[in-house]
């Protein structure tokens, strides 16, 4: 079933790669675009996951369920600060490869004018 669903993905993909402007940075711009998108989701899914942990935990009246509260609170800071760390890891190589918020790549510091 994991197999399909990757497969699916990347059926999904290729055809906007394909017609990305056909060096790395087209592809690096179009492979970003879909990262700043799934990321927020992510960030919310994982702070629905905490604030359900905290819920549960505040809830519970036995100490096992007390105790699963307690995971998912764990669980949720530790999805939550690696959801947070790769987007951060993304910034930098935008910045690394110039690549602008519109998609662009911007050189305009390596362009050397003739004077």
């Amino acid at each position: 079933m994991k197999k399909i669903i990757a497969l699916g993905a990347v059926l999904i993909t290729l055809p906007s790669l394909a017609f990305a402007t056909g060096s790395v940075g087209g592809i690096l711009v179009t492979v970003i675009g879909y990262i700043n998108l799934i990321v927020p989701v992510l960030i919310t899914v994982a702070v629905g996951y905490f604030i359900w942990g905290v819920i549960s935990f505040i809830s519970a009246s036995d100490e096992e369920a007390k105790k699963m509260g307690r995971t998912k609170i764990i669980n949720g800071l530790i999805g939550l600060f690696v959801i947070v760390a790769f987007w951060g890891i993304i910034a930098v190589v935008k910045n690394t490869f110039g690549i602008t918020g519109s998609g662009a790549i911007d050189n305009r510091d390596q362009i050397i004018l003739p004077q």
